[in-house]
């Protein structure tokens, strides 16, 4: 285990260093010079970060030249750290190629004690999920997949607060970075046109009165088109760049989401970090307000979304009944 940090810890200082100078070379005696290298270890660490994806070129005379950073696709674990670097909150990551679910690799280490922040992020899930156990469509290097460690100063009851802002999160990076008009359904789907592009899952561990941790996973479609997609779910699914004609680079993604999700976290903390997350749901939230009906228990109710309580929760008028729905299947009725 000492062996492999030092060579992550090696390879993440290459990077940092060729990163000074993107787009420009570097002589190989200068890195060696600086970093401590031989010439084999620096050629090692280089092709390690080739192997990440990272792209990399070298010129006899010239050096190596880091390419093209912020549009970088591959889920690199030297590359995602690198984006977070300065991130209060969400700083450290593991990636996989492929992975059962990164839900699973979180509560793994949520159980050994790991500390809050902890980032997992999947190339590939083979047995994602989403709410009630349904399958979470896939396509490898198409999507972003990952899972993020909390430990909360929440109660059991308020867990459902940690979707909403995970929805807030993902909602305002796609529309203000990458003007994807994303709308947010209650209580853990944002859709755009009327198709899902995002899910999200927030699952907890502790006591009637404390949560030990929680664990939340988002998943974006971000490159998979039309042609990617069965038939089962084409007329119900869109992703990024279905929507705008164009790829992105997962990595930036991934880090701008973070950012914005932990400053809700954070705010979390704050006396009146409840209120103002709340107040933010429920002025954004497209369910409020619809036509709508919810499949709780196999049991159907039609009737209009009036507002979110404070555990965050869903009010529906049912007739002339107000209900209370803390998870349930919503489907969107009519338009407002």
């Amino acid at each position: 285990m000492p062996d492999t940090i030092d060579r992550t810890t090696s390879r993440s200082r290459l990077f940092e260093y060729l990163a000074l100078s993107e787009d420009e070379f570097v002589p190989g005696s200068v890195l060696t010079e600086k970093l401590g290298f031989t010439r084999q270890a620096l050629f090692k660490h280089i092709c390690a970060l080739r192997e990440e994806g990272l792209k990399i070129t070298s010129v006899p005379q010239k050096g190596y030249m880091l390419n093209n950073i912020s549009g970088t696709d591959s889920i690199s674990q030297t590359l995602i750290d690198h984006l977070l670097r300065d991130e209060p909150l969400f700083n450290r990551s593991i990636c996989f190629p492929t992975i059962t679910s990164t839900q699973h690799a979180i509560k793994r280490l949520a159980q050994q004690d790991a500390p809050e922040g902890i980032v997992a992020v999947a190339d590939e899930q083979t047995e994602g999920r989403g709410r009630r156990g349904r399958f979470w469509h896939a396509p490898a290097s198409k999507n972003l997949l990952f899972s993020v460690l909390l430990r909360p100063d929440l109660k059991p009851g308020d867990v459902q607060l940690l979707n909403l802002a995970a929805g807030l999160a993902v909602r305002s990076v796609l529309k203000d970075q990458y003007k994807v008009d994303a709308r947010l359904k209650w209580p853990n789907d944002i859709l755009v046109n009327g198709r899902k592009i995002c899910g999200i899952l927030s699952e907890a561990a502790g006591e009637p009165d404390r949560i030990y941790y929680a664990v939340t996973g988002i998943g974006i479609n971000v490159n998979f088109t039309e042609e990617d997609m069965g038939e089962d779910v084409k007329n119900i699914a869109t992703s990024i760049k279905i929507e705008k004609g164009h790829t992105v680079p997962r990595p930036l993604l991934l880090s701008q989401i973070l950012h914005s999700f932990s400053s809700y976290i954070l705010d979390l903390k704050k006396m009146d970090g409840k209120e103002k997350l709340l107040s933010s749901y429920r002025k954004e939230c497209d369910t409020i307000g619809r036509e709508i009906s919810v499949m709780q228990d196999e049991e159907k109710f039609t009737g209009t979304a009036l507002g979110i309580t404070e555990q965050g929760a869903l009010i529906v008028k049912v007739g002339e009944v107000e209900k209370i729905f803390a998870a349930a299947d919503v489907t969107h009725l009519r338009m407002k």
